[in-house]
C-alpha cells in the first residue's frame, strides 16, 4: 500500500482493498485503517460522496466506540498495543474532519453539510486535549498501582509532552473561514480567520513554510469575492516504524519494548498555480472546447501536512511510552515471580539454573510480545496549496499546476465545473498529486 500511496495509482490502491482477500488480512481489528486508506483514496479518485461515507465510519470509530471495548484495554496492558483493535492517533482524527469538509464543499453541499464538518473541525482540539488527559490520569493510576508511583514512566519523551495541547491544521481552519464566508456567517468567518493567523503564528515550522500574509483579508472577504476554490494535495504521509528500547534494568530484572516513531512523509512539490480556461459548448457529445485566454492564480502553501502528523505523533508519545514500560515492566515482574516460586521449589543445586533459565524464559516472552503498533494512515497526504478566484459566470475548464524549483512537475487532469455569479454558490476543486 505504500508503494501504492507513493506512485499515485488510486485505481490499483482501490482495487486491492476492495478485495476480499484483503478485506480479510485486515480483520476488525484494523478495520479503521482500512477506512482511512479506503476514504482518502475515493476522495484522490474524485469521489467525495463515497469519502465522505468512509470516513464518516472511521471517526465513528475513533470517537464512540475508543475505550469502551474491555477486551482491548485488556490486550494493550497485557500483551501489546497491536494486538487490541485500533482506534487511531490524534493527528488521524483531526484530519477526518479536515479531509471530510473538502469533500463536502466538492460535492457542492456548504450549508448542513461543510457547515456541520467545519464546527466538529473546531472542537476537535479540545476534544482530542480531553481524551489526552484522560489517558494520563488513567497511566498514573496504573503506575501507582502496581509500582507505587515509583517507575518512571516519562522517558525519552518527556520533553516532547504538550500537555494535551495538539497542533492544528492550518487547512481545516482555512476551509472553516471559506465556508462561513459562502454560508454569510461574517462572525464566525472572521473566528476562523482569526484563528487561521493564530496557528500560523504560534505553529511556526510546524505546520511548513506558510505565510499568513497569503491569507491576509480573509476575515472581513465578502462572499461575492470569490467562486472558485481548489485545494491541491501532493506528497505522502509518514508511515510508523519501531524504536527499541533495553533491555533496561527495572529492580532486578531487564526489561524490552518497541515504540511507534513517524518518519518520512515528503512531497517535492514547493508551489502550485491554479491555471483556468474559459470554454465554450462542443457538438457532438464532444464536449466543450477551450477559448480566450486562461486565467492564473498562484497558490500558497496552507499546510504541510506531514509534519503536522508527526508533530501531533510526538506529543502522543510520552503515553505511548508510558503505557509500554509499565507493560513490560509488569510482564517481567511476572516473570521474576514465577522463577522464584519455581526457585524455592526446587533442589539448592539446581537453584541457579532454574534462575537463569527463568531469565531467560522471561526475556524471550518480552521479547516475542512487545511489538510497537504500527498500523497508520498511508494515504494521508502530504501537504496542502490552496487557491481562491473570481471567475466570470460560465462554464470553465481548471487545471493544478505543480511547481518544484519554478518549474511545473506535474499538471492535473483538466476539470470542467460551472461559476455562478450567486455570491453564496462556491465551485471547488481538489487535486492530488502523489509525489
Amino acid at each position: 500500500m505504500a508503494r501504492l500511496a507513493g506512485s499515485g495509482d488510486y485505481r490499483a490502491a482501490a482495487a486491492t482493498l476492495d478485495s476480499p482477500e484483503v478485506q480479510r488480512m485486515y480483520g476488525e481489528n484494523s478495520r479503521l485503517v482500512w477506512l482511512l486508506d479506503r476514504g482518502a483514496i475515493a476522495l484522490a479518485l474524485g469521489k467525495p460522496e463515497e469519502a465522505i461515507d468512509l470516513l464518516e465510519r472511521a471517526e465513528a470509530i475513533m470517537d464512540i466506540e475508543k475505550g469502551n471495548n474491555a477486551g482491548d484495554t485488556l490486550l494493550q496492558w497485557t500483551v501489546n498495543d497491536a494486538s487490541a483493535k485500533y482506534y487511531g492517533e490524534p493527528y488521524e482524527d483531526l484530519y477526518t474532519n479536515v479531509l471530510k469538509l473538502a469533500a463536502q464543499l466538492q460535492r457542492g453541499v456548504v450549508q448542513g453539510g461543510a457547515t456541520v464538518e467545519a464546527r466538529r473541525a473546531a472542537s476537535k482540539a479540545n476534544l482530542l486535549r480531553d481524551r489526552y488527559l484522560r489517558g494520563q490520569r488513567e497511566l498514573e493510576g496504573k503506575a501507582r498501582s502496581q509500582f507505587g508511583g515509583r517507575l518512571d514512566t516519562t522517558g525519552p519523551f518527556a520533553g516532547r509532552t504538550t500537555g494535551g495541547q495538539f497542533v492544528e491544521s492550518p487547512l481545516g481552519a482555512f476551509l472553516t473561514a471559506v465556508t462561513f464566508n459562502k454560508t454569510g456567517d461574517a462572525e464566525n468567518q472572521a473566528v476562523a480567520a482569526r484563528r487561521l493567523a493564530e496557528i500560523i503564528a504560534a505553529q511556526g515550522p510546524l505546520i511548513g513554510p506558510v505565510r499568513a500574509e497569503d491569507f491576509a483579508g480573509l476575515e472581513r472577504q465578502a462572499p461575492e469575492a470569490s467562486n472558485l476554490l481548489v485545494v491541491a494535495f501532493s506528497g505522502t504521509a509518514p508511515t510508523k516504524h519501531p524504536e527499541r528500547f533495553g533491555p533496561i534494568p527495572i529492580y532486578t530484572y531487564p526489561v524490552y519494548f518497541e515504540v511507534p516513531v513517524l518518519r518520512g512523509g515528503r512531497s517535492i512539490v514547493t508551489g502550485a498555480r491554479l491555471v483556468a480556461e474559459p470554454v465554450v459548448a462542443g457538438t457532438g457529445g464532444e464536449g466543450g472546447r477551450a477559448v480566450g485566454e486562461a486565467f492564473t492564480v498562484d497558490m500558497p502553501l496552507v499546510e504541510d501536512m506531514a509534519s503536522v502528523a508527526r508533530a501531533n505523533h510526538e506529543a502522543a508519545l510520552p503515553q505511548i511510552y508510558a503505557r509500554a514500560i509499565i507493560r513490560s515492566s509488569l510482564k517481567a515482574a511476572a516473570s521474576a515471580a514465577a522463577t522464584e516460586a519455581v526457585r524455592r521449589s526446587s533442589s539448592d543445586r539446581n537453584q541457579g539454573a532454574v534462575e537463569v533459565l527463568g531469565v531467560l524464559i522471561g526475556m524471550a516472552v518480552v521479547g516475542l510480545t512487545e511489538r510497537a503498533d504500527l498500523r497508520c494512515w498511508t494515504f494521508l497526504p502530504g501537504q496542502a496549496h490552496v487557491g481562491l478566484a473570481k471567475l466570470p459566470a460560465g462554464k470553465w475548464r481548471v487545471r493544478v499546476e505543480y511547481l518544484a524549483g519554478g518549474s511545473v512537475v506535474h499538471a492535473s487532469e483538466a476539470q470542467e465545473v460551472s461559476v455562478s455569479e450567486d455570491p453564496a454558490a462556491l465551485a471547488t476543486v481538489l487535486s492530488r498529486f502523489a509525489r
